[in-house]
């Protein structure tokens, strides 16, 4: 065999059986491959990096160190930032301070606010209750009986009807008194 042979053979383990169920399963057992289509453990043997490699290495270090100095600064927090991020918290805190107040406020209006229409609520139907109370008292007949037999009045005679015209307002305004004829 030559060189190229030795390195490219290697052992490969194959045996198949058949179990009781019929399926076939491969145990391993030792077998000579040769050629080119076997695995390599070590295809290439180690080499020293040449002057490209070596760049490039040395590339990837500045990078990995320029990378690293790039997170430590960003960690660090000069007085400046801590300030402008005291500030930014304080006014979110402010804005959502001034924001809850605001809510109880307007909270505590809508209850005054249903309050107060339960109260004009309640005088309503007080105002009907008495207004029906007052309605239901009053006899006509009683009072049209006591005005003519123990006061004496009478109604109007046709000449005693005096008539005037109302202008399209809705409301008159009275100077001197109606003339009695």
């Amino acid at each position: 065999m030559t060189r190229q042979q030795v390195r490219t053979a290697q052992t490969r383990t194959v045996q198949t059986r058949t179990t009781r169920t019929g399926d076939r399963q491969t145990d391993r057992r030792q077998a000579y491959v040769e050629g080119n289509t076997v695995r390599k453990l070590n295809a290439v043997p180690r080499r020293l990096p040449d002057e490209r490699e070596r760049r490039e290495q040395e590339r990837r270090r500045q990078v990995d160190r320029r990378t690293r100095l790039n997170r430590e600064r960003a960690l660090r927090m000069n007085p400046a930032y801590l300030l402008f991020l005291t500030l930014a918290v304080a006014m979110t805190v402010g804005v959502c301070g001034v924001y809850i107040k605001l809510q109880t406020e307007l909270s505590a209006r809508k209850s005054h606010v249903a309050s107060l229409e339960s109260q004009i609520q309640e005088l309503r139907t007080d105002n009907d209750a008495a207004w029906n109370r007052i309605e239901t008292s009053v006899d006509l007949q009683a009072v049209k009986d006591t005005a003519m037999n123990s006061l004496g009045m009478v109604y109007p005679t046709q000449d005693q009807v005096i008539y005037y015209e109302v202008d399209s307002d809705d409301y008159m305004n009275q100077y001197q008194d109606i003339p009695e004829e």
